[in-house]
Order: structure tokens, then sequence, then C-alpha cells
């Protein structure tokens, strides 16, 4: 135990020089822009057509008014209400079976196109857009819509509507809160993050990874879907993504990271504008960040350039069984590759268990891991040594006894 006690003393003592020094630190501590523009969209990321539909929705309108008019009793409005509306699959029906009512998301999305670019530019229909095109799109229509929300609010900030009414900014921030509160979630369910051939279904999402994973970690199997076929595990689902998929998820990594981009964009200038009324979206960068972790563990950084256009099966046969069709990398038979990838499971356990146990600590627990996991140690001596020779609250925090 003394043993213990003189290294950690030692780590303290050199980490305090490291905080005290005067000296320029070695490496630079990141802020937050305040009004930066967001990067520039690379034309691998976003095709010409995309562009300038863009351009076109970001126009200003004719007129006096460069918004025009505020529209939000308009037909349309309720016509793209009643599209989004759709049944939740997993709910009994009972005696009123029926079909299920689904969202007509090309025509929401025609909508919300004619109305801003000519009727009137609203936050609201900006955001119905960004979901339609996430539904239709995936991760590509949500860059899309990103894109479109954060350069909509920094060139229309005064006049678009919903207005800003004697300093009362809770119209203008109700959609972006909707964004947060309820469509983080749309995308954690719905979103395909990856899709694979010969699976019923083949698209699989966040929140199919994340149950997956804990699954597994739990050490309990899955249970076969209705047509008798097993559950994927998380080797197969990794197999495949690196043989079949590498350029393409990689090009989706970068997509997601621009998503991330245009949401801090967004946010910093919001919280330059509101102050104290901005929106919290912490659960909308908390799902992109998932997904990223996600990405990063089937597309490693060190193979990203070794990855290939995937080629079809031959003669049209469809990859049904990963097992018996692809080997998985050594790498993966033996565990996580390194410790990022380590981290970033411990990332996906948090999330999915602050979906199904809200109440526990283990989540938040888990993130503190992960973020000590990634500190240089100056930032976590200081993190943890609160006072002066306070070795033994160390010592107890990392679990030694004497």
């Amino acid at each position: 135990m003394a043993t213990i006690k003189n290294n950690l003393r030692n780590l303290v003592d050199k980490a305090r020089l490291l905080i005290s020094d005067d000296r320029p630190p070695r490496f630079a501590t990141p802020t937050a822009p305040m009004n930066a523009p967001s990067l520039p969209i690379p034309l691998s990321l976003m095709n010409l057509e995309h562009q300038q539909e863009l351009a076109l929705l970001l126009a200003p309108l004719s007129g006096p008014q460069p918004c025009g008019p505020a529209l939000r009793y308009d037909p349309i409005f309720t016509e793209i209400r009643l599209a989004r509306e759709e049944d939740d699959p997993s709910l009994p029906m009972g005696q009123w079976e029926r079909p299920l009512k689904k969202a007509d998301w090309p025509l929401i999305e025609n909508r919300c196109k004619a109305m801003l670019s000519s009727r009137s530019k609203d936050l609201q229909i900006a955001v119905w857009l960004l979901e339609a095109w996430t539904m239709q799109y995936g991760i590509d229509g949500l860059y899309r819509g990103l894109s479109l929300v954060d350069q909509l609010l920094r060139q229309f900030w005064e006049p678009l509507h919903p207005a800003i009414q004697d300093g009362d900014a809770d119209a203008r921030i109700a959609p972006l809160e909707w964004l947060n509160a309820s469509f983080s979630m749309t995308m954690r369910v719905q979103m395909p993050i990856l899709k694979i051939n010969g699976r019923k279904p083949p698209a699989q999402s966040l929140f199919d990874w994340e149950r997956m994973t804990a699954r597994e970690l739990a050490g309990q199997p899955g249970e076969p879907h209705a047509d008798g076929e097993a559950p994927l595990t998380r080797i197969e689902v990794i197999a495949y993504a690196r043989q079949r998929l590498g350029r393409e998820l990689s090009t989706r990594l970068q997509v997601v990271q621009r998503c991330l981009n245009c949401l801090e964009t967004m946010l910093a200038f919001v919280d330059l504008q509101l102050g104290g009324q901005a929106p919290n979206l912490s659960k909308l960068k908390g799902t992109l960040v998932a997904v990223e972790r996600v990405l990063q563990q089937l597309v490693p950084e060190e193979r990203e350039e070794e990855m290939t256009t995937p080629e079809e099966p031959q003669g049209g046969e469809e990859v049904i069984g990963l097992a018996a069709g692809l080997a998985p990398p050594a790498a993966a038979l033996s565990g996580w590759k390194n410790r990022d990838e380590a981290y970033a499971a411990l990332g996906a356990i948090a999330d999915y268990l602050s979906l199904v146990e809200p109440h526990s600590p283990t989540p938040y627990l888990l993130r503190r891991a992960v973020n000590w996991g990634r500190m240089p140690l100056p930032e976590l001596m200081a993190e943890i040594i609160r006072e002066e020779g306070d070795l033994n609250r160390l010592v107890n925090m990392l679990g030694l006894r004497e």
C-alpha cells in the first residue's frame, strides 16, 4: 500500500508542476466558436444538386420582407401536420385492427420546400423538412437538414418566423427544443447506420447497436426473429462492415462529423443571440456523438485509406448468413482492437442504459469513466485531487484498499 501511495504521490507532484508551469501549454484548450460559420460543404459529401437546392431555399423572398409573412395558420401547416402522422407498429390494435397509417414523407418534403422557397421562411417548416429528409435519406438527409437550419438561423435571425416578440423567444426556440426532446429519439431508433443485405429488416440503427452491445456484455442470448433467423452478434456486424462497407461507412463517418459541426455552429450562434434563453440540445448532440462512436468502431481510422468500394455478390445472391459467408477479422474475434473501441463501447452502453434505466446512476458513472480515460494527466489530476495531499480520496476512488 505504501508503494502505491508513493507512486501516486509522484504522479500528483508531476501533475502539479505541469498545472502550475507558467510556460505555454503544449496542447491547446479547445474553445467553442461564438459565431463561426459552418465548414464549407465538400462536393464529395453533398452533391451539386443538393447544394443548389439549399441555395434556393435560403434565397431571400421577393418583396419588402425577406422571410415573407407569417403563415402559421395557413392550411399548408395543417396539411403537413396530418401528413406526418403515423401509427406505431409496436402497439396492439385489438379489435380495431386496420392498415397502419404511414407518414407521407415525399409530400411533406415538397410542401416544405415550396413554402420556404416562395412563401414564408419559418423555422418550424425547416425542421419538418429536416425530419422528412432524414426519414427518406438517413444520415445524408440529416446533414442537409442541419445545414439548412444552421444557415437559416444565421442569415435570417431577425425576420425569421416565428418572430421573437418583446424579448420572448419561446416560439422561436420551440422547433429546436422539439429536435432535442423528440427527434433525437427518432434518430436513435429509426435512422439507419448501416444496411446488411439478406437481413430482415436490413437497416441497423443506433438503438439496435446499443441493445446488441448491452445484451452481449450481459451474457444474454438474443431472441430469434419471427422467421427463426438468429440475431446478429457484434463481431458479425463489425466483420460485415469492414469487409463490405468500408468506403461507404468511412464517408458516412465524415458526414456525421459535418452534422456535429453544423450543430456546434448553430448552438454557438443561438447562445450568442439568446443567452440564458437558448435551448439545450444536449440529447441531439449526444445521439450524433453516439452514432460517430459506432462508425469509428466499424471503420477504424488506420484502415480508412485501405477501404475499397464494396462489391455486390455475383449472380444476384444475397448475403443470408454472416457467420457462414464472412470470416471476422482476427482482431475482432479477440475483442476490441484498441482502447478507443473499448471506450466507444462503454459510451454506447451508457447511452443504452440511459434509455432503459433513466433513474439509474450507472450511465453517468460510465460516462465519467470514459471522460477520465480521454483526459491528459494534468486535467485528470486537477479533477481528482481537490486538496493538498488528498491521496486517500484518490486511493478510495480507484478501489485500492490496504
